[in-house]
């Protein structure tokens, strides 16, 4: 299947609806220097920020669902250049502005300082370089011209969590506009542009219309999770989709190489490798052949980190012990394990390990038998990173964009709708600024994803129903 431009009538939904972005981005530029980092918590309009957003998602979300489908085919090239740039304006209205309730890319820009002379971000924390307690002169030095970077690292007694593929990209980004952060943005939107290229790739292949590439590259979550916020999942999805794409091209070693590329941004995408591993494990030379690529090109990315001190100072080691956020799974858990132990270390760490077997069963359920087809392998890819971002001890709204992309190929209503609710996630500073931390763990949690979890339920059983029901007798 080609994509190919062809006139029609412009349909005024589809105008209607990208006004609408347009519009939600613009709103977004407006407010966000009430978020700067200067400003006091107290000040800042959580609140309404949190339920515009919310409503933004929904309204994208939902009305794409009704409209693309019932797009007359000759209007699909225009529009199609019409998703793209709208999104793309929606993105660039970002730049210059500030972000929204994040801090994450200062770690960003001080590691690609760090990277960019030469010295490793995985042997000192932060704070140890800002007091002058650690590092070389050169160190030093770096420390001095990037103070204002350097003051603002959120978590600092804590060395980098990022893996080695990352850090090479914020040293690029470094290299490009030292301390920017436009600058990274640009790089972010490079990655994006790379991304949506392969969504268009994936759905001509599954032969679905091209314009589901809209429930990414228009989904206000990703347009502020990326665009203004800066986190760095697109280069962690660009790898991973090429892995994918390397899947349906039957190139088995080099989705292992982008799987384990993938990795050294985040650890995850190794688990996502098995799954093609498992399915080619018959055939043994081939087999061996991804194995071994991927174990030296794992070597090479890991070493830094292995090479550093595992220690409670090490980011691998306190995400892997202590990070949760806006997850009922692991409240679940938690309650789940609390019939065992008083004790709350040991009742979190057996909840971790009780999500870490649920992930396991889930991961050897998919993989029971050897996919027949490559599209049933890439559909075995999407429930494994759903069922990993459904059972993760933290599901943050970026994180949201792990399933992102793939919901354009599989629009599963539910998970669709978890975009709508994960706004929710920033009314945990409000409620911490009222002292009410509690009402939002034990509370708001809920509100984000008893809907999710509903609405799937809903689905799968009406499916099953659908599946095993009683056929029509033919007239």
């Amino acid at each position: 299947m080609k994509l190919k431009i062809a006139a029609g009538p412009f349909p005024v939904n589809w105008i209607t609806l990208g006004i609408f972005v347009l519009v939600s981005a613009l709103a977004m530029r407006a407010v966000a220097p009430a978020f700067a980092y200067e400003a006091p918590f107290s000040e800042m309009p959580i609140l309404g920020f949190v339920f515009a957003y919310m409503f933004s998602a929904a309204v994208v979300a939902f009305s794409l669902l009704a409209m693309i489908e019932k797009t007359d085919r000759p209007n699909i090239g225009y529009l199609f250049l019409f998703i793209l740039i709208v999104g793309t304006l929606a993105r660039l209205l970002q730049f210059g502005t500030s972000t929204i309730i994040e801090d994450d890319y200062y770690r960003y820009l001080w590691d690609g300082a760090v990277v960019s002379i030469w010295h490793s971000p995985f042997s000192h924390a932060p704070l140890d370089v800002l007091n002058g307690t650690a590092g070389s002169t050169e160190l030093q030095d770096l420390a001095k011209r990037g103070e204002d970077i350097l003051s603002r690292v959120n978590h600092p007694e804590i060395r980098t969590i990022y893996p080695s593929v990352l850090q090479a990209i914020f040293a690029f980004s470094h290299l490009l506009a030292p301390f920017d952060l436009d600058g990274w943005r640009a790089v972010l939107l490079l990655f994006e542009f790379g991304i949506a290229g392969l969504i268009l790739a994936l759905l001509l292949h599954f032969q679905r219309s091209p314009l589901w590439l809209a429930l990414y590259w228009w989904n206000p979550l990703v347009i502020k999770e990326v665009a203004n916020s800066a986190h760095m999942e697109p280069v962690l999805m660009l790898p991973v989709l090429l892995a994918v794409y390397a899947i349906v091209r039957l190139r088995p070693i080099w989705a292992s190489v982008w799987f384990v590329i993938a990795a050294g941004v985040k650890v995850w995408p190794f688990l996502i490798g098995a799954l093609v591993w498992r399915n080619c494990f018959y055939d043994r030379p081939l087999f061996l052949k991804c194995i071994a690529v991927a174990c030296v090109i794992t070597g090479v990315l890991f070493l830094p980190v292995v090479l550093s001190s595992l220690d409670q100072s090490s980011g691998f080691v306190a995400f892997a012990q202590n990070w949760k956020a806006s997850s009922a799974a692991i409240l679940v858990a938690e309650w789940i394990t609390g019939f065992f132990t008083t004790d709350p270390e040991i009742a979190s760490g057996a909840a971790r390990l009780l999500l870490g077997v649920a992930l396991l069963a889930t991961f050897v359920a998919i993989c029971a038998r050897p996919a027949v087809n490559e599209n049933i392998l890439i559909r075995r890819v999407f429930l494994m990173i759903a069922a990993l971002y459904l059972l993760a001890p933290s599901q943050t709204p970026w994180y949201f964009i792990w399933i992102a992309p793939f919901l354009c190929l599989f629009p599963v209503r539910g998970l669709i709708l978890a975009g709508v609710t994960l706004p929710l996630h920033y009314l945990f500073f409000f409620f911490v600024l009222h002292d009410q931390e509690q009402v939002y763990r034990q509370g708001v949690v809920w509100l984000i994803w008893i809907p999710v979890w509903a609405l799937l339920a809903h689905d799968v059983l009406i499916e099953r129903l659908r599946s095993t029901g009683p056929k029509d007798e033919p007239a």
